[in-house]
């Protein structure tokens, strides 16, 4: 906890300060414990249904979606199933993470993604291959992806506001006053029409944690490169 927040707290009342801090707690616990549980698998009839499925928030973050109908095996980022397979059907494809799956979110789906290319392997389905996918792309040249606002990461270029911005960091940051937590990033335009269309200077967006899960925004990032 900051000091910042932490002098925050101290200046509301004490049911206030106790319910914040109760609301902390309950986030770290439910996530230690889903962590701990490690990703559920879900079959489903159609790649529609899985991913209507997760768009309701009704499969948990990191689980494994399996439809043998359309050869697809996919796991979920947030409420977005991206499947690790070459067929995806109605699901978003390998590509859209921008990295190998392992190395997504600074590992944090290596668990996920083991448990699915088990699944994909024990059914016979092959799986995708990112650099296959981003092999017209020019090597160290950023290409368009779109990903859920919550997994934006420092060095992204977030189209946003008309213009492209350069983004120099991301977190999130619980909100005293509002009892929530907060998405925030610290961007700058990338060339002098786009700080002009936003600002001359670095800046920070915010925007509630839930609204940010949900909100699909195109970013550039740079694909690794094909290998051979």
């Amino acid at each position: 906890m900051s000091k910042g927040y932490a002098e925050r707290l101290a200046a509301t009342s004490p049911q206030t300060a106790a319910l914040q801090f109760r609301q902390v707690v309950d986030a770290v616990d439910q996530a230690r414990a889903a962590a701990a549980a490690g990703p559920a698998i879900h079959h489903f009839d159609s790649t529609a249904e899985a991913y209507a499925t997760a768009d309701r928030g009704e499969v948990a973050d990191g689980d494994v979606l399996v439809v043998e109908s359309e050869r697809v095996v996919a796991f979920v980022v947030v409420i977005r199933p991206v499947a690790i397979t070459e067929e995806r059907g109605a699901l978003h494809p390998y590509a859209n993470l921008g990295k190998p799956a392992r190395e997504y979110s600074e590992g944090l789906y290596t668990p996920s993604v083991d448990l699915a290319e088990k699944a994909a392997v024990e059914l016979g389905f092959p799986l995708a291959s990112l650099a296959a996918a981003g092999a017209e792309s020019a090597p160290d040249r950023p290409t368009p992806i779109e990903i859920p606002r919550l997994l934006v990461e420092p060095g992204d270029i977030l189209h946003a506001f008309g213009a492209r911005l350069n983004v120099i960091d991301t977190g999130i940051r619980l909100n005293p006053t509002a009892q929530d937590a907060q998405w925030w990033a610290d961007v700058e335009g990338v060339t002098k029409d786009d700080s002009r269309s936003t600002s001359r200077s670095r800046w920070t967006i915010g925007v509630p944690v839930a609204t940010a899960a949900w909100d699909v925004v195109t970013v550039d990032r740079v694909l690794p490169a094909p290998t051979a």
